[in-house]
């Protein structure tokens, strides 16, 4: 990548490092910064692939209360500079697995965790990139669609709710989580369930801070969530969330659990 053709771009449209505290975008708590990194720094650097540094910071916060760790530095791009500078030609240079390898191995799982229920469910996949991870579901005998308003054969917002959506990865690209959430949330039926895959922070989260291999601003990752900031990310529109791991947790409303959920989560 020539890093010098795209910092005066970057220079210009960046929000700059601020020394005070923000609000936290999800619990509204004091977000202070913990620190900079460069605009090409990727997850892929932990693998061994270090991009040309630009020298155009990015700063992150995070919360003292819910533990959110953000950015703010790209607030105000527009989608067109994301897909300019972020989702652009270069992008599969630091996530080479998202065209097949990782679509296919979480569509696996999918297919094989939902097998006794495939015939109720309708399903969607959000932020699902490239499609292939529906075209798996479907291949298995699942109704399953796909909306990514960065690609443009799947831009188109779907008109209809669905009672299983899938959002892969995605979460942590939001630089407004609370929206994302609640379009997540909009697209579901009264009694679905949103299963979503975004790593947590780790417990010793601090003793790695920015240096852990998920900070990524190239990748696009901007909001990085400790359990308890996700937890009350879905909690703001009436969801429960359980974790799984560290990368998989699913929301879903307590009122209306169907029974396809109540199984998958076992005895209270």
């Amino acid at each position: 990548m020539d890093a010098g053709a795209i910092r005066p771009d970057l220079a210009r449209k960046l929000r700059p490092p601020g020394a005070g505290p923000a609000a936290c975008k999800i619990c509204g708590g004091e977000a202070r910064p913990t620190g900079i990194v460069d605009f090409n720094r990727s997850c892929e650097d932990a693998r061994g692939l270090r991009l040309p540094r630009t020298g155009v910071p990015v700063q992150y916060r995070q919360c003292g209360t819910c533990g959110l760790v953000f950015t703010d530095t790209f607030d105000d791009w527009t989608q067109t500079d994301f897909e300019a500078h972020v989702y652009n030609d270069s992008y599969i240079q630091v996530d080479p697995d998202y065209v097949a390898k990782r679509p296919e191995g979480m569509a696996a799982t999918v297919t094989a965790t939902f097998a006794a229920d495939r015939a109720a469910l309708d399903v969607l996949d959000y932020g699902g990139g490239t499609g292939r991870f529906a075209e798996v579901l479907r291949e298995a005998g699942y109704r399953c669609e796909t909306y990514d308003p960065f690609t443009p054969r799947f831009a188109a917002r779907p008109d209809r709710r669905f009672n299983l959506i899938t959002c892969f990865e995605t979460l942590e690209h939001m630089p407004d989580p609370v929206g994302g959430a609640e379009d997540i949330a909009s697209l579901l039926t009264d009694d679905g369930a949103a299963v979503i895959g975004t790593v947590t922070q780790p417990a010793d989260f601090a003793s790695f801070g920015l240096g852990w291999w998920y900070v990524g601003p190239r990748n696009g990752h901007v909001t990085l969530y400790s359990r308890q900031a996700l937890a009350r990310l879905w909690g703001r529109f009436g969801f429960a969330l359980a974790s799984f791991n560290d990368s998989t947790h699913i929301a879903f409303r307590q009122a209306a659990t169907p029974p396809w959920i109540a199984r998958l989560l076992g005895p209270a």
